[in-house]
């Protein structure tokens, strides 16, 4: 169990480092680790790394298989599964702090006209820093909150779909707004010329958009849950509250001071604040050792997932010809409008059909790096990716967000991703197309 950790930290060395042998070896032990530990992967997962598998041969025997290529893509596997590694272990976190168990009791205090902008913003400022651990959070504690109140049972049904809609569209915020998302991730790896800076005005118009759009309907539900509720104060959650901006200060500091982009160092920076209070906390090494290498354990189909999706997109990028395509929008400018309106439809409409929306948006912005290096102008494409991503997370009943939450609650996943948020993605569609168009 411990390679996925020493996986980890040789990636994490080779941020630092700026090497490439450090990431060839953290994919030798991710390798390792899947190879060994092969049955215990869930179906889907398996099936992505069968399908990973038979392109990566399409490749070798193409003619243009080559060492440097293939340690680039292993490098991009070590990568894409050390970010969602490095950010999930934020989860050792949630237990030691009971504070939060008091987390719906305060966002449901206050001026009843905020109460979903109180729970979308919650949802995206635990969703930047613990990122599945965020559903976890809301979810497990709700369970504890209607426990606690004397509701009726259509309260409690119209409050618990306000709490899990808002905690699933606070979180397809993240990828539109936080520097810590795997779309900042990906995009900052394949483009390095398009930052979070650069992609975040766009982001916010998107988020304001769609926090608009359902604030009303949903805002109503979140009331159900009021009911008598003593006066809260925020004392209890003002250590984890000044804690998640220290976090955010240092990745800013570090991003700022170094060369690392944001997400490179909010990866160095979020596991080492984990590690440095598990140490506070238990006392001993091979204790924290051993909870930072059980909780990675736990998350292995994320992050085989995550390395997989690397790989299909970095070949898909080698394999596809694509030189035809950018001289064609070298001559017909006005076809890169309809690539992004395809972008932004194709994610949704692949999520919807199984495709996990990070496999998408891996293999987009793989083709999309090579369209930019043949000179196609990558930001209008880019802005529809972040978008489409963000609407592949709501209406995905496959993604792990909806399948989580499902598990959690009860609730089909297709009622909670399709059933509660389509009117949502059909109003806010039309609008998100034209943002490419502002590039």
């Amino acid at each position: 169990m411990a390679l996925l950790l020493w996986a980890l930290a040789c990636e994490l060395l080779a941020l630092i480092s700026g090497s490439l042998w450090p990431s060839l070896l953290s994919a030798g032990l991710y390798a390792l680790f899947f190879v060994a530990h092969w049955r215990s992967l869930l179906p889907y997962p398996r099936r992505l790394g069968l399908a990973t598998l038979a392109l990566a041969g399409l490749w070798l025997l193409s003619p243009r298989p080559s060492l440097a290529v293939a340690g680039q893509l292993a490098a991009a596997f070590a990568y894409y599964a050390s970010f969602i590694a490095a950010l999930g272990l934020t989860q050792c976190l949630v237990k030691r702090l009971p504070q939060l168990a008091n987390l719906h009791h305060l966002l449901l205090n206050g001026s009843a006209i905020w109460l979903y902008p109180r729970y979308l913003s919650c949802a995206l400022l635990l969703g930047s820093l613990l990122s599945f651990g965020m559903l976890n959070l809301i979810c497990g504690t709700l369970q504890q909150h209607l426990h606690n109140q004397p509701l009726s049972q259509e309260a409690r049904d119209a409050g618990q779909r306000g709490v899990l809609t808002s905690a699933l569209r606070g979180f397809a915020l993240v990828p539109l707004l936080a520097p810590t998302s795997v779309t900042m991730a990906i995009i900052g790896r394949e483009l390095p010329g398009l930052g979070w800076t650069t992609l975040l005005p766009f982001g916010i118009a998107a988020a304001l958009l769609l926090s608009l759009i359902g604030w009303r309907a949903e805002n109503n539900r979140l009331g159900a849950l009021t009911g008598m509720l003593p006066a809260a104060t925020s004392h209890a959650l003002r250590g984890p509250i000044i804690g998640g901006l220290m976090g955010i200060a240092a990745i800013t500091l570090l991003a700022s001071l170094s060369p690392l982009s944001p997400t490179q160092a909010a990866m160095l920076v979020l596991p080492t604040a984990v590690a440095g209070w598990l140490w506070h906390s238990l006392k001993q090494a091979t204790a924290v050792h051993d909870e930072l290498a059980s909780t990675l354990a736990g998350m292995r189909n994320e992050v085989f997932i995550f390395g997989c999706a690397a790989l299909l997109g970095g070949l898909a990028g080698q394999l596809l010809p694509l030189h035809g395509l950018a001289a064609t929008l070298a001559v017909r400018p006005g076809l890169l409008h309809l690539i992004e309106a395809a972008t932004l439809l194709g994610m949704i409409g692949l999520a919807l059909v199984g495709v996990a929306p990070i496999v998408t948006l891996s293999l987009l912005a793989a083709l999309l790096a090579q369209l930019a290096a043949l000179g196609v102008p990558p930001l209008g494409p880019a802005v529809a990716l972040v978008c489409g991503f963000a609407m592949a997370m709501l209406l995905s009943p496959f993604g792990p967000s909806a399948l989580m939450l499902s598990r959690l609650s009860g609730v089909s996943p297709w009622h909670l991703a399709v059933g509660w948020n389509v009117r949502l993605v059909v109003i806010s569609l039309p609008l998100l197309l034209l943002l490419p168009l502002l590039t």
